[in-house]
């Protein structure tokens, strides 16, 4: 039978390695909840959300073993000046690093792409968002890539 892992394996990973940056403010938070961001959430945050897919990896068998998670992150500031440190605390705390995830060889985490800051103000208090994307990309096996 063929390793196919799972998503939330991934995911805890990821969030652990945010959340142990000291003075960022992760969503979900560690206990979750109904909504990612809780209404009244106060900035500066970061909210995140991951979706993956399972490629074929690069065994003879041909077996979609290879897991890819893409984590976006939503840097959310009052202003430019705190959405760009969110941005850079989150940079800090995921660029390059390889987490630990039972049974499989992990990749390090690389950065895909990064948008346009964007000016939101629906909620009545203006915020300013950097919404970056990172990959995280593993495959079955014991040791690290």
């Amino acid at each position: 039978m063929a390793d196919y892992t799972t998503l939330q394996e991934h995911a805890d990973a990821v969030l652990a390695l945010l959340r142990a940056q000291l003075g960022l403010t992760v969503y979900p938070a560690a206990d979750g909840g109904p909504t990612v961001v809780p209404p009244g959430a106060q900035p500066p945050y970061v909210s995140v959300h991951m979706a993956a897919d399972r490629p074929l990896g690069g065994r003879l068998d041909m077996r979609s073993t290879r897991f890819r998670m893409r984590i976006y992150t939503h840097a959310v500031g009052r202003d430019d000046i705190a959405a760009r440190a969110v941005s850079d605390m989150v940079a800090d705390a995921l660029l390059d690093v390889k987490v630990v995830i039972g049974g499989r060889s992990v990749y390090p985490i690389r950065s895909e792409v990064g948008r346009d800051p964007r000016e939101d103000e629906s909620t009545g208090v203006g915020v300013i968002t950097i919404t970056e994307t990172y990959r995280l990309e593993s495959d079955p096996g014991p040791t690290g890539s």
